[in-house]
């Protein structure tokens, strides 16, 4: 985009890939944002780790910071001029929390959608989740799907994603015409990773290092990942700060319009004044 003021890096969540962002991408271009994004490894059109391509599987999330920082450096900056902002989705916080909480200093600000930071809110869950991970890579099935973990993009009846029927509806069309951009139900070795990665954001002093500010934007209605445990992040460092949207579900980008306007208006308060003051730098 001519004269674009700033540039996001967008990552998206775990089974997504960049097609369902294009309602995102042409909100942020409104703004006058240049959007870099790719689809993670083992997802979307990227190459898989596994040869059966429907299975969700990776073996340390530091594979996808180190891909987050290289995308960053190596795509978006030689591409298109800064200041730089991250955007995340679900997934993809944990790594992107991750590279930030490291000293990571090429974006002025992060605003984090649903960060997969702690899974459910429901301690019962969170022991159970953690037993099969356990359990299933010490059987050796590392590579074998989770069982029981139901896909909430194919129906929209009972889903816990969104409440916006038509924008779910879009998702599961571009699924029908990329079935090899698809994928379903994790490995219990992608599980282990994703909680040895979540566990990691809550060692003592983790943020001691973070040097941008960071917003976490929380779904109220959120049954996939813990919003309690965003308050909680937002307590460990004064450069992270916590915004809920009232009534949304998970995937707040891809909520109804109400939903998504909380976000956008959380978002612009945010970001604008970090990009205000990184262009008036001489």
């Amino acid at each position: 985009m001519r004269e674009a003021r700033a540039c996001a890096v967008l990552m998206a969540g775990r089974s997504e890939f960049i097609e369902k962002y294009f309602e995102v991408i042409k909100d942020l271009q409104a703004r006058g944002f240049n959007v870099a994004t790719m689809d993670w490894r083992g997802q979307g059109l990227s190459d898989r780790m596994l040869p059966i391509r429907e299975k969700g599987h990776i073996q340390d999330f530091g594979i996808y910071k180190a891909d987050l920082r290289r995308f960053t450096e190596q795509v978006a900056m030689t591409r298109f001029a800064g200041p730089y902002v991250l955007m995340t989705h679900s997934m993809g916080g944990a790594p992107g929390l991750q590279l930030l909480a490291d000293g990571y200093d090429k974006f002025v600000g992060a605003v984090l959608s649903a960060p997969m930071t702690r899974l459910f809110d429901d301690l019962a869950k969170r022991v159970g989740a953690r037993a099969m991970a356990q359990l299933g890579c010490a059987l050796g099935a590392s590579r074998h799907s989770v069982l029981g973990v139901k896909e909430y993009s194919l129906d929209f009846e009972d889903n816990i994603l969104t409440s916006d029927r038509d924008r779910h509806e879009r998702f599961r069309a571009l699924q029908a015409e990329a079935p090899n951009a698809a994928i379903r139900e994790p490995t219990y070795g992608w599980l282990r990773a994703a909680l040895a990665a979540m566990d990691d954001l809550h060692r003592p002093g983790r943020f001691d290092a973070l040097k941008v500010p960071v917003r976490i934007i929380s779904a109220e209605l959120d049954y996939l990942v813990s919003s309690r445990d965003h308050k909680w992040l937002a307590q460990q460092s004064p450069l992270i700060d916590c915004i809920t949207i009232n009534g949304s579900m998970h995937e707040i980008m891809m909520e109804r319009d109400e939903c998504r306007n909380q976000y956008w208006a959380a978002f612009d308060e945010f970001v604008e004044p970090l990009i205000a003051r990184e262009n008036v730098k001489p």
